[in-house]
């Protein structure tokens, strides 16, 4: 399943779509398709909402430019590149940790679990990172 093909499912349940059975995901991207445009959901309806993170989907809050992409390939290079942005702050929190361990006061020192958690974090999102960026 990709968001490609569903992509009303996977701009409303993100990466957990992938968890669905294929007969239920397809009847909700044509429920969800089906009321796109229809209508206009008043502001302050979960779809309206969901609808507008769609649209504004970049890490600066601007919709991502699509250059001849297709609407999936714009949705994976906006969420990588909100990815990227949680990645380099999680890197600058992990880099000022080591010079407080390295130059700071015993009582301003962080665990090594929460360096090792802020390890992992950036792993992983360097891993997703990777992933959106070869699915576009």
């Amino acid at each position: 399943m990709t968001a490609a093909h569903y992509p009303y499912l996977f701009a409303t349940l993100g990466e957990a779509a992938n968890q669905l059975p294929e007969t239920i995901a397809r009847a909700l991207e044509t429920t969800l398709s089906a009321t796109h445009g229809v209508t206009a959901p008043s502001s302050s309806t979960l779809l309206a909402c969901l609808q507008r993170i769609r649209h504004v989907e970049g890490a600066d809050g601007q919709p991502w430019p699509d250059k001849g992409r297709t609407s999936g390939q714009c949705m994976a290079m906006a969420r990588a590149d909100r990815a990227n942005a949680g990645l380099t702050l999680l890197l600058e929190l992990l880099h000022a940790t080591e010079r407080v361990r390295v130059d700071g006061d015993d009582d301003q020192q962080v665990g090594d679990d929460v360096r090792e958690g802020l390890l992992l974090a950036c792993r992983g999102l360097a891993e997703y990172v990777d992933v959106q960026l070869h699915a576009a």
